[in-house]
């Protein structure tokens, strides 16, 4: 069975648990314009004409789409029905949602979820002037509640697409320690990593993050030609893929030995058995029902206890059909989160654990790790870095 007809079964049975009755997804164009629920609702095809795919709690699987995209949705074997038509997609609408008469009827916007936010402002006019005189526009919901579960809780199929993301993504961080040389560039490591990933068929799943010594731009900066190893430095390299559409997220860290070091100075083993602490304890709390931000309250304290600023991030974030996957986070109560870091964990969910601590004169001391939460608990989907790879160029 496919992954897309494993999860508009499973978008079924999340709508009869939120007692949604109809879930309206509303597209254009989705080859400029891709709302993200279109991962969980087809194959490979594009829709031109603005199309509308339903599904409803007992179990309806509708298309509604131009006449030349009718076919493949035909063959896809997805939906139940397929209604094209030619001049206005105003009527047949319309008439699938009198024949369902749902008392509520969930669409993509979402104030905080972006995953759940592919509605076009455009598309959001259009739709309210078809509604426009019926009862179903008073019946508009958001559907956040509905792609934070479809995203989040992941089936078999897709923990093992993540798993292997993930062991192709460990691969190409071993990569970077086993060609790691003084004069090195952040750049050049950059392009290891980018024809290793290419080299393996595949995408990266965002831009590889490099970070050496104590020069370099912390977060999102892209790597620079002029930031070069040299004794004593940290090495973090934030490096995920896409494999067969689903994303990993790792960071590993390697340490350059100064002159007649043979172990990291102090302060550099402090802040890495910080950060792996604080991944620990997070880990050991984060299982189904526990709130996002009690699992990052968890790991934020342990690192401000020990005397460091705080991250100012949020600890993790979910993956699966992207790096940043929505819904649930384990984040701080912060205003831009939103109400993310409010939802629940739930089993099923695959997340990151990352965080980081500074080491004046050496960098950016930062672990990030995929788990996956089970039933009881969270299993880490990675090999855990435990130790610091002690390099002597």
């Amino acid at each position: 069975m496919s992954i897309i007809k494993q999860k508009t079964d499973q978008a079924v049975g999340i709508l009869k648990e939120l007692d949604i009755d109809v879930w309206l997804t509303y597209v254009r164009k989705t080859s400029e314009i891709h709302d993200p629920a279109l991962y969980f609702l087809l194959e490979d095809s594009w829709l031109t004409w603005q199309s509308a795919l339903i599904i409803s709690k007992d179990g309806q699987k509708i298309a509604i789409c131009g006449r030349y995209d009718a076919q493949n949705l035909e063959k896809s074997g997805i939906y139940d029905r397929v209604v094209s038509y030619d001049e206005s997609i105003k009527d047949p609408l319309l008439n699938v949602l009198n024949e369902l008469n749902p008392q509520n009827i969930a669409i993509n916007y979402s104030i905080d979820n972006i995953a759940a936010d592919g509605l076009t402002h455009g598309l959001w006019i259009r739709l309210n002037k078809i509604l426009e005189g019926t009862v179903f526009l008073e019946r508009l919901i958001s559907s956040e509640k509905l792609l934070a579960a479809l995203r989040g809780r992941k089936t078999e199929a897709e923990i093992e697409r993540i798993k292997k993301a993930v062991d192709i993504s460990e691969e190409g961080h071993r990569k970077v320690t086993e060609t790691a040389k003084l004069g090195v560039s952040e750049e050049d490591i950059e392009e290891v990593l980018l024809k290793f990933t290419k080299d393996k068929g595949l995408t990266v799943s965002y831009p590889p993050l490099i970070h050496v010594g104590p020069t370099t731009t912390i977060g999102h900066g892209k790597a620079s030609p002029d930031i070069k190893i040299k004794k004593g430095d940290l090495i973090n390299v934030d490096y995920g893929v896409f494999y067969e559409g689903y994303a990993s997220d790792l960071q590993r860290m390697n340490y350059i030995l100064g002159e007649e070091e043979d172990i990291p100075p102090t302060e550099v083993i402090r802040a890495f058995e910080t950060v792996v602490n604080a991944i620990t304890a997070s880990a050991e709390v984060l299982k189904p029902g526990i709130l996002g931000w009690e699992v990052d309250q968890v790991a934020r304290k342990i690192v401000t206890d020990a005397g460091y600023k705080e991250f100012m991030h949020a600890l993790g974030h979910q993956i699966g059909r992207n790096v940043h996957d929505g819904g649930c986070l384990l984040g701080p109560r912060w205003e831009k989160y939103g109400e993310s870091p409010f939802y629940p964990v739930e089993e099923g969910q695959a997340f990151t654990l990352e965080l980081h601590v500074y080491v004046e004169n050496h960098g950016y001391c930062s672990i990030e790790e995929d788990v996956l939460v089970t039933k009881d608990g969270c299993e880490f989907l990675s090999k855990r870095q435990l130790e610091l790879p002690l390099l002597k160029l």
